[in-house]
Formats: structure tokens, sequence, C-alpha cells
């Protein structure tokens, strides 16, 4: 793919059209979504303790949840000092930085404060602007997340009508979910994370009545 999502509209130069190619900005390379739900057969209207004392506690009650593991979305390596001296009209093209070499880190070395090798990229010298690094060539982090709802539905109001208890918690475990490094080899904060692309753990609680 040439330009999707987060990538500039506008390439570097008309004249290297090669240059540009690369991943899509949503290339997940691995992705499994997995979703379960466990409802045992306990309560008023299923087959086991249907009535009694037993049945008002332990009855009725449904857990479920959703399970997301992905690798990290490509991201690029540019230069926006460059951007609008490239020539194109309105200086909206992504002037890319100068690749020295391959700019990639172990799993085991990647950090927030160090997701790739920052001396691997350099600024194209002047009076050169034209960068020689590749589109989406660097990968940013992954993604784990647990969701978990545990619900109990109340069949205590007449046919048709139940009281739904739910609580839901997203991100179960408290995973960090990184943001995407700094890939502007004229920032400060080049090479780092900045930023969190999800929220640490939240709960909530709801009360639903249907009828």
């Amino acid at each position: 793919h040439l330009f999707t999502g987060g990538s500039s509209s506008f390439m570097q130069t008309a004249h290297d059209l090669h240059q540009q190619r690369g991943r899509s900005d949503y290339d997940y390379r691995q992705r499994l979504v997995l979703n379960y739900l466990w409802e045992p057969p306990l309560g008023k209207g299923h087959t086991r303790l249907a009535e009694g004392p037993a049945a008002h506690i332990l009855g009725n009650w449904r857990l479920s949840g959703l399970m997301t593991l992905r690798s990290g979305r490509p991201f690029t390596i540019f230069h926006s000092a460059n951007n609008g001296r490239v020539g194109v009209p309105g200086g909206f093209a992504n002037a890319l930085a100068d690749c020295l070499r391959d700019g990639s880190l172990p799993p085991d070395q990647r950090t927030p404060d160090r997701w790739f090798d920052q001396s691997a990229y350099a600024l194209p010298p002047l009076p050169r602007v034209l960068g020689t690094c590749g589109r989406n060539t660097l990968d940013g982090p992954g993604l784990v997340n647990f969701d978990l709802s545990l619900n109990r539905m109340l069949p205590y109001f007449g046919e048709g009508h139940n009281l739904e208890l739910r609580w839901e918690i997203f991100n179960l475990f408290n995973t960090p979910q990184f943001g995407q490094p700094e890939g502007n080899r004229n920032s400060g904060a080049f090479g780092t994370i900045q930023r969190l692309a999800g929220d640490p753990r939240v709960m909530q609680f709801a009360l639903k009545f249907y009828y």
C-alpha cells in the first residue's frame, strides 16, 4: 500500500515511487481476539437448582469476556524540519530521515525510553533534504488486553421482565497500553514513547431492566 491511515498524504519525491512503498498503517502481522461466555445451568429457568434458597444465591450468573492479543503497527522515521522544503505545494509532504542501518532492537531491549536504536538514523545534510529511510519500517508496541464481565439476571418481575446486574472490568490485569514511539528525528523525544494507547484498569457497575 502507498498511502493509508496515519501516513502523509503526499510522497517525499514523485521521482522515486519505490521509496514510498511499505506496509499499510494498519498492518498488524499477528492478531488474536477471543470471546468467551460461561453460564452455569443454575437457577430459575435452568435445569439445576431451579428452586429453593440455593437458586436465589447461586442461580442465573454469567461470566463473559474478551481477550485481545496483537503485534505492533508500523511507523515511519521522518524529519519534520524538511517537510516544507521538498517541493510539494503547501509543505504537506513527509520528509524522511536518513537510515544508516537497521534500527530495530530485540524485544527484550525495547523500553519506553528507547524503543529503537536512535543512533541508526540521521538528519539529511543540507542542502540535500530528501531522506533515505523507507516508509513504515519499524514496529510499535503490541497489545495485550483482557476485559471481563460478571452479571446476574434476576427473573422475579413477571414474564418477559428481568433485572440485570453487571460488573465490568476493562484491562483486567492493568497492562500498560503504550502508544507509538516518536518517529520525528528532529524531536527531542525521538525514539521514546510519550503517550498511552489505552486506559489503565477501569471498572463499572450497571443496572438494566428488561421489559
